[in-house]
């Protein structure tokens, strides 16, 4: 591949993994004000049933994100899971899961010889629960 082509392989790969935190970012702001509530939605009263749901997919979400930026966190596959799975939330967990992939599929196509172990471990744990998601 020219310098070129890896130029706009790069670009198009940011550009895609942009829209994908713009949309968990999206879901992140209806699930409220997130960073104010520490408690359990049990503990917490005041707030709504759907406040209640948002705060708990929040967390969830937060959780999907932890795990991507560290797979090998216990339970890492759990928090994917715990999302994935459920039907109203797999497509944008998978396509969360598809764009990192491909981002760090990209990052060792460019630098094959200085491939990182902490993107080669990702990449693994990413087809890992891209597989168990898609429930193969």
């Amino acid at each position: 591949m020219s310098h070129g082509g890896v130029k706009i392989l790069v670009k198009y790969t940011r550009c895609l993994l942009l829209q994908c935190l713009i949309a968990a970012s999206c879901l992140l702001a209806a699930a409220g004000s997130l960073g104010r509530y520490n408690a359990s939605a049990a503990e917490l009263p005041a707030l709504s049933l759907p406040d209640q749901e948002a705060l708990a997919l929040g967390r969830k979400v937060l959780a999907v994100k932890e795990a991507i930026q560290n797979p090998t966190a216990p339970g890492a596959l759990d928090a994917i899971l715990a999302l994935g799975l459920d039907s109203r939330y797999y497509l944008m967990v998978r396509g969360w899961l598809s764009m990192q992939l491909q981002g760090d599929q990209s990052i060792i196509a460019v630098s094959k010889a200085q491939s990182r172990p902490e993107i080669t471990a990702r990449i693994t744990f990413l087809q890992q629960a891209i597989r168990a998601i898609d429930l193969e």
